[in-house]
């Protein structure tokens, strides 16, 4: 399935730290359609899982995968918005599916860190990261676990689909 769609392997940008970022306030969740205060948070509090990370189609969605840094695309978006005290529903349902209908529908035009971004790979919608500036994304892809991965050129340019949700 996920695996005979996998990407060619993205390389992790590396000067990305690995710290884990703040947690912030879980009274402050309330969605908006401009960028919270938290999104700086949730674009870097993944980077503790680059290069300690593995994709498993259907991972990430017990804590014991996530102590192992075992995620597929959208329980480790899932798990980088709980860090900032966002809840995007059950973690045992989380899907492209059930995220893409989380936010609100922006204008790619109007990307901004901590936005979702949706790609076309095995089925529309079949892949989600998070925006994280500068034409690219961070996600736990299938060739590389979590990573950041450039999203302005070759195969993530091509599966983009337009589609950005903002949280």
């Amino acid at each position: 399935a996920q695996k005979a769609a996998a990407a060619p392997a993205e390389k992790a940008d590396s000067s990305s730290a690995k710290a884990e970022a703040p947690k912030a306030s879980s009274n402050d969740v309330a969605p908006t359609s401009a960028p919270a205060p938290k999104a700086s948070n949730v674009v870097t509090v993944g980077n503790r899982w680059i290069g300690n990370s593995a994709y498993v189609f259907g991972g990430g969605r017990s804590q014991s995968d996530i102590n192992r840094g075992l995620f597929d695309c959208s329980s480790f978006v899932h798990w980088a918005y709980s860090q900032v005290g966002v809840n995007l529903g059950p973690l045992g349902s989380v899907s492209t599916e059930t995220l893409k209908h989380a936010g609100t529908q922006v204008s790619s035009s109007q990307m901004q860190p901590g936005d979702l971004v949706f790609f076309d790979t095995y089925k529309k919608d079949g892949h989600v990261g998070i925006y994280v500036g500068g034409g690219k994304f961070i996600g736990a892809q299938s060739s590389t676990g979590v990573a950041i991965a450039n999203m302005s050129s070759g195969y993530w340019k091509q599966k983009f689909n337009g589609r950005v949700v903002r949280i």
